[in-house]
């Protein structure tokens, strides 16, 4: 923390160095002070109501489910494409295509004892929730964090996550996007793309029979169905 002269101070956000009487001081969950101008001094109450500091925040590991500074903790893409965050320790042993999860996810092959059996097999690692790490009979929430972590939840876990407020942005499910255009889980391109026509159509706000939102909706579901993840 800067000082400059008797009278200006350093912003311990921002960095700007700014009349000293402007200041105010923040104390964080784990004791920290910060001082802040006035514009950072909403942010930093914020992330205080919320238990972490500006460079201290805490979260905890997908494997172990100890707490560890966010600092500690990286992403581990399986692959099936689920994303786990995990302290150095898990990350290490950290399961991979070719471990005991994963290695019945061969959709031509039978299911393997203890694992679901007919066409589900193949689902089972993707209906993981990487939260609980539970297994889930419905599609996950795809979740974006605030700290731009993406996880897939069951509906439990998203709904703690809301809570909690760590909740960036929710992607629409695909059957719920299947739901919307009136289509099956086999459905073609080509026939996605027909209904899409036929229903967007139908949709646009300069019909009677349409409004921003259905057009948004529709679309929106067009093109999750479109995703490969």
């Amino acid at each position: 923390m800067a000082v400059v002269g008797d009278k200006r101070v350093g912003c311990d956000g921002c960095g700007r160095t700014v009349a000293l009487e402007e200041l105010t001081t923040v104390t964080m969950p784990d004791g920290q002070q910060v001082v802040c101008c006035p514009d950072c001094e909403p942010h930093a109450r914020a992330a205080a109501q919320k238990g972490g500091s500006l460079d201290q925040r805490r979260d905890t590991c997908d494997g172990c489910t100890g707490t560890f500074l966010v600092a500690e903790l990286e992403d581990v893409v399986l692959d099936d494409g689920t994303v786990l965050t995990c302290c150095p320790s898990c990350a290490s042993e950290a399961p991979t295509g070719d471990d005991d999860d994963t290695a019945s996810t061969d959709t031509d092959g039978p299911a393997d004892a203890g694992t679901a059996t007919g066409p589900e097999s193949a689902d089972d690692a993707q209906y993981r929730c990487t939260q609980c790490h539970e297994q889930v009979s419905e599609e996950p929430f795809c979740v974006t964090t605030i700290d731009d972590r993406t996880e897939r939840l069951c509906a439990e876990c998203k709904a703690n996550a809301e809570d909690r407020g760590i909740v960036a942005t929710v992607e629409m499910r695909k059957t719920k996007a299947r739901e919307i255009l009136g289509v099956e889980p086999d459905v073609t391109d080509d026939e996605l793309r027909a209904v899409y026509h036929e229903q967007v159509k139908r949709a646009h706000p300069d019909r009677k029979s349409g409004s921003k939102s259905a057009f948004q909706l529709v679309t929106d579901a067009y093109e999750r169905l479109q995703d490969d993840d």
